[in-house]
C-alpha cells in the first residue's frame, strides 16, 4: 500500500496494490488537509509583505501627544490608527505528524489542536482580553515588540484596522484594549464600530444628530429644562442637565433618576460610549 499525491499537489486517499482504494484515515486526512491550507495561506500574496513589525511613527507621535486634552488626544490617536495597520497576537497551536503505523494497525491519535483561520483576526480573538468593567475588548497592538512584552507564545500578525474593528465587534464587546501590558489603552466601543463598517469615526462631542436625539429625550423628562454638552474628562461625553428646583429635592432626584434611565438604554451603544450626568440646578 502507498500513499500518494494527486497530480495537485494535495493529499489522496490510500490505494493498494491493486489500485483500489482503501478507507482514509480521518485524523491523517485533517493533518493533511490542515498542510495543504497553511501551504495555500503562505503562498497566497499580504500587503504587509514588508512590514518590520515597527510601531508607524505617526500612531507613535499621537500617543506621544499626551498634553492635549483627553478628547483631543483620542481623536487624533483614532486617526493615525485608521489610517495604519495593527499587529494582533495568535496563539501556536501544536501540530502533531502521523506516526509511522503497521500495516493492520490503526493510525495513532494526532494530538488535537484548533486549526488557525484563513483570517489572523479571528485567531486573535481566542485571546480576547477582560476588561476591569468586565467587557471582553480584542487586543490590538502597534508594534511586534509590544506583543512580545504581553506575551511570549504567541506570533505577531499584521491586519487592517477595519478587519481587526470587525472581529472585535463579531467576537467581543466591541472594544479593542491597544497594547496590553504596556498601555492597556481602552478605545472607544463607536470608534471600533464606525471602523468596522468602513466609516469615520464622528465622537459624541461633535456629533450633532446624535446630540439632538440625546437632547430631545433629556427634554422628555419633567423637571429637565435645558440640556448642553461637552467633551468629558472621565468619560467620552459630558452632558450637561438644567433641573427645575423649584419643585424640590425630591422632584430634582427623580428627574436625575430618569435622565439616568434615559442614557443607559443599550441603544446608544454604538454612538456614546461613556457619560458623565452634570446637572445644573436652574
Amino acid at each position: 500500500m502507498v500513499n500518494t499525491p494527486d497530480n495537485t499537489g494535495t493529499y489522496s486517499a490510500p490505494v493498494d496494490d491493486a489500485g483500489g482504494r482503501l478507507p482514509e484515515d480521518p485524523q491523517l486526512a485533517a493533518a493533511m488537509a490542515a498542510r495543504d491550507r497553511l501551504e495555500q495561506l503562505l503562498s497566497a500574496p499580504t500587503p504587509f509583505a514588508s512590514d518590520d513589525g515597527a510601531a508607524d511613527p505617526a500612531v507613535t507621535a499621537a500617543l506621544a501627544a499626551q498634553e492635549l486634552p483627553r478628547h483631543e488626544y483620542l481623536d487624533r490617536l483614532l486617526a493615525a490608527l485608521a489610517a495604519s495597520r495593527l499587529i494582533v497576537p495568535v496563539a501556536a497551536h501544536a501540530v502533531g505528524g502521523p506516526k509511522p503505523v503497521r500495516l493492520g494497525e490503526s493510525a495513532p491519535g494526532i494530538p488535537a489542536h484548533e486549526p488557525h483561520t484563513a483570517d489572523a483576526a479571528e485567531d486573535a480573538a481566542e485571546l480576547a482580553v477582560r476588561l476591569d468593567d468586565g467587557h471582553l475588548a480584542l487586543p490590538v497592538f502597534t508594534s511586534a515588540a509590544a506583543v512580545a512584552v504581553w506575551r511570549e507564545d504567541v506570533r505577531p500578525v499584521p491586519v487592517t484596522p477595519q478587519r481587526a474593528a470587525q472581529v472585535a465587534c463579531l467576537s467581543t464587546d466591541q472594544l479593542w484594549v491597544l497594547d496590553p501590558g504596556t498601555r492597556d489603552l481602552r478605545l472607544p466601543r463607536p470608534a471600533v464600530v464606525a471602523l468596522a463598517g468602513g466609516e469615520d469615526w464622528i465622537p459624541s462631542w461633535r456629533n450633532e444628530p446624535v446630540q439632538a436625539e440625546v437632547a430631545a429625550q433629556l427634554g422628555a423628562v419633567d423637571g429637565v429644562t435645558g440640556v448642553a454638552f461637552a467633551p468629558g474628562e472621565g468619560a467620552e461625553l459630558r452632558v450637561f442637565i438644567r433641573v427645575d428646583a423649584s419643585a424640590g429635592n425630591r422632584a430634582v432626584a427623580a428627574a436625575l433618576e430618569q435622565c439616568q434611565y434615559v442614557m443607559v438604554n443599550p441603544a446608544w451603544g454604538e454612538f456614546i460610549d461613556t457619560v458623565e450626568l452634570c446637572p445644573v440646578p436652574a
